[in-house]
């Protein structure tokens, strides 16, 4: 008998040693484009790319994290990573992958890049007009397509951007800047919301009408757009930037943090970095 209570005591003990300590939540895999880029050199923004891997990699809510990815695999990925409410990202500079969207100024063709937004998922894009593509490939219509929404554009250079009260919470590194293409707020439609804004043309997320950086949210799909520096050539701290976004809200917002099965909460990877 008492080796029995032995047996079974060492047994769960052993049982307790092996069982995780949090609950698993699904990671955010990201993809970083870099093969093609628009309003910034394309060794700027592997400098940039480089920055954002070497912040979100073995962070807590991030999984994989495919650096300089490259067009030859980014339809195989998509495909991967469209399924529903992954909250995988794919992060680009200024183009959009034509291997993932290809159809031009035509709108009726449904793409691999539309699949992947409307499962919800999410793109990031910095440098450049969200959607345009290289050459003006997609023009306009690029953005009208992915959102479903045919007046939206993303014109006003120089739109100056003053951070507002989230912005200095989330994302310590941006400061008020003057951004070329932001997101036009006020011709957001259907399904598509803001979810939050870093900076605004007020300083403040209600009310305003343009925004960069921001995320806007289809409550329907789940569907993301993050804008990141929309600007044409200017030295912005993209890298560091998209990644506060990344950790210090979206991995909690689309719930892909490890949670404590003890107190139920979040198990963050630490404090909110800020960078003078």
């Amino acid at each position: 008998m008492r080796l029995s209570i032995i047996v079974a005591g060492v047994l769960c003990a052993a049982i307790a040693l092996l069982a995780p300590t949090a609950d698993a939540a699904n990671k955010v895999d990201v993809f970083i484009y870099t093969d093609t880029t628009q309003w910034i050199d394309k060794a700027s923004a592997m400098k940039e790319a480089e920055i954002l891997a070497e912040e979100i990699k073995g962070k807590n809510g991030i999984g994989e994290v495919i650096l300089h990815g490259p067009a030859k695999e980014v339809e195989a990925w998509t495909k991967d990573h469209a399924v529903d409410n992954g909250h995988h990202i794919i992060v680009m500079f200024g183009d959009v992958p034509v291997e993932i969207y290809d159809v031009g100024k035509d709108k009726k063709k449904e793409t691999l890049a539309e699949e992947f937004l409307d499962v919800g998922n999410t793109f990031s894009n910095s440098a450049d007009y969200f959607f345009w593509g290289v050459g003006g490939r997609n023009e306009a219509n690029g953005l009208q397509n992915m959102m479903d929404i045919p007046d939206i554009v993303q014109w006003d250079d120089n739109t100056a951007m003053k951070v507002t009260a989230e912005g200095k919470k989330m994302t310590p590194t941006l400061k008020d800047y003057a951004t070329d293409r932001p997101f036009h707020l006020d011709q957001l439609d259907g399904d598509w919301v803001l979810e939050i804004a870093f900076a605004t043309e007020t300083g403040k997320g209600k009310g305003a009408a343009r925004c960069d950086p921001c995320i806007v949210h289809n409550t329907k799909t789940n569907g993301r757009l993050i804008q990141v520096y929309q600007t044409a050539g200017q030295a912005d701290p993209k890298g560091l930037v998209i990644s506060e976004i990344i950790l210090n809200y979206y991995v909690e917002a689309v719930g892909a943090l490890d949670v404590d099965p003890q107190d139920k909460l979040p198990t963050v990877w630490g404090d909110i970095k800020t960078r003078k």
